[in-house]
């Protein structure tokens, strides 16, 4: 006979959803992990990028190395995770305005 609880689910229906959400956890996981490898390898790529930027405009311009480096690679680092971040926050804004817009559309 199958086994139902009080929302209903059988058995195989809860080990289903229980297996998805081990599947799911482990997914986020890894993807954090991803997220901070792909945050780690453009620090070092600014810090690269930066080193390259002070040591031609030490040649050229006479700036002091150290102090060009440092700026150059803040700046490559911030400007463009600036930029994204508020990239994801507006397409987050949209997407809750679409979800919200259809909510409305189905309540009315």
């Amino acid at each position: 006979m199958d086994e139902r609880n009080e929302s209903g689910q059988s058995r195989a229906e809860r080990e289903a959803a229980e297996l998805t959400r081990a599947v799911a956890q482990r997914a986020i996981r890894r993807l954090d992990i991803l997220e901070w490898v792909i945050f780690f390898g453009g620090a070092v790529l600014a810090t690269v990028a930066g080193w390259i930027i002070a040591w031609l405009l030490e040649g050229i311009a006479g700036w002091d190395f150290r102090a060009t480096w440092i700026g150059a690679s803040i700046l490559l680092f911030v400007v463009p995770g600036t930029i994204a971040i508020i990239k994801i926050k507006r397409e987050e804004r949209e997407d809750a305005r679409r979800i919200s817009a259809s909510r409305e559309g189905d309540d009315g």
